[in-house]
């Protein structure tokens, strides 16, 4: 019998678990245990938060490569292949090592079911291990406390920013939050926090909890494009594209503190070219600009509608927009007020937790929407309908920017 493909187990492992989602470390604790992937001697940065959590990751990487460490990093979600999940050095691992991973856990689950999530996350840390790698970066899935990647004991923990999104596992306020996020960080280890209004909460959790929180603005400053760091260095800031200053001066604060580097100057050029799809990512087809961005919650909505507003085209600016079905879409959509001359639906039925193309509408209101459909339909009316000068922006989840980076590779040489 031939062995199975990654997409044969992708496949297995979307369909095997009863539900996406089950928070909880009991049993993929004891998997990871029966596995030997918990090592203490690889250096962990678990990086939890709202929005910026996979920019950090790549900032981490790139500096952490920089400076000759081995390194392992998982991220999630992915845009086009799973392989994007699992780095070595910064490079996504071939399917035979991930086809390996998940023979492995496989083995060491016995009847011990486990999601999609969690499975991928022993299979990361599988990986690392076999790599032998020495520094690993861990991006957590949902939350943190209970999130699979907290079974690892953070090094350093990084905390980005604190906004509302899975509000069903999560709460339904910030404080809320913030205590299920402050749950990656450890007895007496340093926390980087990166969100500029943190809940009182939040502060309460880490002293609660003995970490060593440093926080933005009081402990490490970024003023003018220069970081001033907790070690008393200044350094000029890069500015990779997509990427928030905020979530750039974390990943070099917590490389400082880990004392994996100095903010040398070939570290700060590492970074300075890091480029991660999905953030602002841009493109030009036939005179009309194109910008995918993974903004999915209120928050990162209204960042995006910021950047918008202080970038104006010479023609019309267009939204084509796909949610899932748990995202705060009616703050979404008011966070884009005065943006959008009209708006494109994507009908995302093919994935189980996506908003509807009917409820969308109503949000949105019908006389706004200009077409709808699945992403191919609504591109050929956007190659057929926009001029020079027009502006089309993809956003509202991974899922719609996974599909805009996927037909466009099929176009042209992305």
């Amino acid at each position: 019998m031939p062995e199975a493909s990654l997409k044969d187990w992708l496949s297995r492992l979307e369909s095997r678990h009863p539900v996406e989602i089950e928070l909880g470390l009991d049993r993929v604790s004891v998997v990871a245990r029966e596995l030997g992937v918990l090592s203490p001697h690889i250096y962990t940065f678990t990086i939890a938060g709202t929005n910026g959590k996979g920019s950090v990751a790549a900032v981490l990487t790139a500096g952490l490569v920089a400076a000759g460490h081995h390194v392992g990093t998982y991220t999630s979600p992915h845009l086009l292949q799973f392989n994007e999940r699992i780095q070595l050095n910064g490079e996504p691992v071939d399917d035979a090592s991930i086809v390996a991973a998940f023979e492995a856990v496989e083995r060491a689950r016995a009847d011990i079911s486990l999601t999609y999530f969690e499975t991928a996350t022993l299979a990361a840390l599988w990986i690392f291990h076999q790599a032998g790698v020495t520094q690993q970066v861990l991006e957590v899935g949902l939350g943190g406390r209970l999130d699979a990647v907290n079974i690892v004991d953070a090094d350093i923990s990084v905390i980005t920013s604190i906004g509302l999104d899975h509000t069903d596992w999560l709460g339904d306020s910030r404080e809320l939050v913030a205590v299920e996020k402050a749950g990656v960080a450890r007895s007496g280890r340093p926390c980087i926090v990166a969100e500029d209004d943190p809940p009182a909460t939040l502060m309460s959790a880490l002293a609660g909890c003995g970490a060593i929180a440093h926080f933005m603005g009081r402990d490490w400053q970024i003023r003018d494009s220069r970081l001033k760091t907790v070690g008393g260095s200044t350094v000029h800031l890069p500015r990779p594209s997509g990427l928030l200053e905020s979530n750039v001066g974390a990943a070099l604060q917590a490389i400082e503190l880990s004392g994996a580097s100095d903010l040398n100057e070939g570290l700060i050029g590492a970074v300075s070219a890091v480029t991660l799809p999905g953030r602002l990512t841009t493109f030009e087809i036939d005179g009309v600009h194109l910008i995918l961005d993974v903004a999915h919650n209120t928050e990162s909505v209204g960042r995006l509608a910021d950047f918008l507003r202080r970038n104006p085209c010479e023609r019309g600016t267009h939204a084509i927009f796909g949610v899932m079905g748990d995202k705060p879409v009616r703050d979404m959509i008011h966070a884009c007020a005065g943006i959008f001359d009209d708006w494109r639906v994507v009908d995302l039925r093919h994935i189980p937790r996506a908003m509807s193309v009917e409820r969308l509408v109503s949000e949105i209101g019908a006389e706004q929407v200009a077409a709808s459909g699945p992403f191919s339909e609504v591109w050929v009316d956007v190659l057929q309908r926009f001029q020079p000068g027009d502006r089309a922006v993809v956003f509202g989840s991974f899922h719609m920017v996974s599909e805009a980076l996927g037909l466009l590779a099929q176009q042209r040489d992305v």
